[in-house]
């Protein structure tokens, strides 16, 4: 394994992801990706191996209808047979790598960061605290809607939401170069409220149902009051 890991990187582990043994390679250079410098990331990617039967077996099947069928339908097999423990955020980096390398119309990622991007700059509230189909499918039809108009793909796109999001929100370990420019235009306490809102809604992308549903409320309200404290 390399030092650092981009999504190219993440993707060539991706290659063999239809068996067991690929599977859970893939997974978790995916769970490295998507952590990042988490301290709590080994131990959470450690429980949805463990703690789910055949946990590889279970990844590599979901690889293969992500093959055979493309990325909604790996949705759909997930929400029928979610892995405990994996969210919708993390299991869609899962699915964004496997398909990546497999097809040439990569799945979309759908977590946290970019929820609140598309409630603050679209109005459009994904409820991303279960595996909902139908959800994730209206979040593929805007992503392609928009890809069209440009000329983008609508993996591409999640990607420049995904990057502005973080650069706003002013995370050391995500931001983006190019925009810290504008993350300093935020005051310092509003830049430390951003990234530490970030922080926990990474760790509810991974909790309970019952208690991602309670917090994710929460958050959403402290983040409001954040953004207009700034904006004020």
């Amino acid at each position: 394994m390399p030092e650092s890991i981009d999504r190219a990187e993440a993707t060539r582990h991706a290659a063999r992801s239809t068996t067991p043994e690929g599977a859970e390679a893939a997974f978790l250079v995916a769970m490295i990706w998507g952590y990042g410098p988490s301290g709590y990331g080994a131990w959470r990617t450690a429980r949805v191996l463990a703690e789910n039967p055949r946990a590889a077996d279970r990844l590599a099947e979901v690889a293969l209808v992500a093959r055979d069928r493309g990325g909604l339908a790996a949705f759909r097999d997930l929400a029928d047979r979610p892995l405990r423990y994996l969210g919708v955020a993390f299991g869609t980096k899962y699915l964004r790598f496997v398909t990546a390398a497999q097809s040439s119309e990569p799945a979309p990622i759908l977590d946290a960061v970019v929820r609140r991007w598309l409630a603050t700059h679209s109005g459009l509230r994904l409820n991303i605290d279960e595996w909902r189909p139908a959800v994730y499918e209206d979040y593929v039809a805007l992503l392609t809607s928009w890809s069209e108009e440009l000329a983008l793909t609508a993996d591409t796109v999640e990607q420049l939401i995904f990057r502005s999001a973080i650069s706003q929100e002013g995370s050391a370990a995500w931001g983006e170069q190019w925009a810290i420019a504008a993350d300093a235009a935020m005051p310092p306490p509003a830049r430390k409220a951003h990234a530490m809102l970030l922080e926990l809604d990474r760790l509810f992308d991974t909790a309970e149902v019952r208690l991602a549903r309670e917090a994710r409320r929460h958050l959403d309200e402290l983040a409001r009051i954040i953004q207009q404290d700034w904006a004020d």
